[in-house]
């Protein structure tokens, strides 16, 4: 399997797993269902606006530009989250963990 396709099956799997975990504490946090709240509301709000069909669009394509930055950005956060975790375990128990091989395994630096 080449590195592409390895990084890929990561990404993947950390894609499923950061979508249970982080949902718990999202779930959990005060502060982000008040800003969801109010995001809803932002959007019933937009939505009611007289805005030409050629507007919308164009909002609407923005919003979803946002959705899918904000959702890589997320997978990344999430992945840099694992890699930092692994290189604290390193340095706490050097003798056991493997940081050149974990590095390399997890690098999302395109070759």
């Amino acid at each position: 399997m080449c590195d592409k396709e390895f990084k890929e099956l990561i990404k993947i799997a950390v894609e499923k797993l950061k979508d249970e975990s982080v949902l718990k504490l999202l779930q959990a946090d005060a502060s982000y269902q008040k800003d969801s709240h109010n995001e809803g509301s932002a959007e019933d709000a937009f939505h009611q606006l007289d805005l030409t069909e050629k507007q919308r669009a164009v909002c609407q394509h923005l919003l979803d530009c946002r959705d899918k930055q904000d959702f890589e950005y997320g997978t990344h956060a999430y992945i840099a989250g694992l890699i930092d975790a692994f290189h604290i375990m390193a340095v706490l128990f050097p003798e056991k963990w493997d940081t050149e091989r974990i590095r390399k395994a997890l690098s999302l630096k395109s070759r």
